[in-house]
């Protein structure tokens, strides 16, 4: 992992698309990697962005590239992440849907100590088990969207989706992807209740996949408190710009 804060969030970053790269090819979207940028010209599941910055500095290239994709009439809506939070997309017809925090687990430091739990964790192996999977993750997200994770991801060795199960029965979940270095921490869920367990055996199980390296993600709002409480730094800023309509 980079030694500088902002060679760190570019590791996060790559680590990232490499995981919204795969998720893209799923559904026959398949990005590009630039040395500054991913990006994908078809139209993307919900929550997944069209378009990655992977390097600091350069913002107005990257800018430029985005206005350059929007002018050749790409489907909308259209997502851009700001890896670095420094891009002003406004005069695009973007809104900034959120703002997040990268987040980071060096592989020389102990986890916080935690109570014991019940939880068991299982990697999803079957299409059945995954479509399981996603329904629990989908609990709390408005209902009427098509499947977003396709069983072609679990023939990627690089990817984990985790199901933690209590009492028979799907109670937490996150996915694990090995990519620049890194190993990716996404998509994490659980109740209020569990969310000390689920941290700590997501983080636990990352660890058990790939023990030499840093795991990476970001978060926000309470699930970035909680990040914290399980011991991930902070490393810095990044936004979420959306385009919905056209001339927006």
């Amino acid at each position: 992992m980079a030694t500088n804060a902002e060679g760190a969030i570019a590791d996060a970053a790559r680590n990232n698309a490499a995981w919204c790269d795969a998720v893209a090819r799923s559904h026959d979207a398949a990005g590009m990697f630039s040395d500054d940028l991913w990006y994908s010209e078809r139209k993307l599941p919900p929550f997944y962005p069209n378009l990655i910055t992977l390097r600091a500095g350069g913002e107005a290239a990257q800018r430029n590239r985005a206005a350059a994709l929007i002018e050749r009439g790409l489907p909308l809506p259209w997502a851009v992440k700001d890896s670095f939070a420094w891009l002003d997309l406004t005069a695009l017809g973007f809104e900034c849907l959120f703002e997040a925090r990268w987040i980071a687990s060096p592989p020389d430091e102990s986890p916080p100590a935690t109570e014991g739990s019940s939880i068991r964790w299982h990697r999803v192996a079957t299409p059945a088990a995954l479509a399981a999977w996603e329904a629990a993750w989908r609990r709390d997200l408005p209902a009427g969207t098509s499947a977003i994770f396709r069983p072609v991801l679990l023939r990627d060795p690089a990817i984990s989706f985790l199901a933690g199960i209590e009492a028979d029965r799907i109670v937490a979940g996150c996915v694990l992807n090995l990519a620049a270095g890194a190993i990716g921490l996404s998509n994490l869920f659980g109740s209020d209740a569990l969310t000390s367990a689920v941290w700590a055996g997501c983080r636990e199980q990352a660890r058990r996949l790939a023990p030499d390296l840093p795991i990476v993600g970001y978060e926000q709002a309470e699930a970035l408190a909680d990040a914290q409480a399980a011991g991930f730094r902070v490393l810095g800023p990044l936004r979420v710009w959306l385009k919905a309509e056209v001339g927006g």
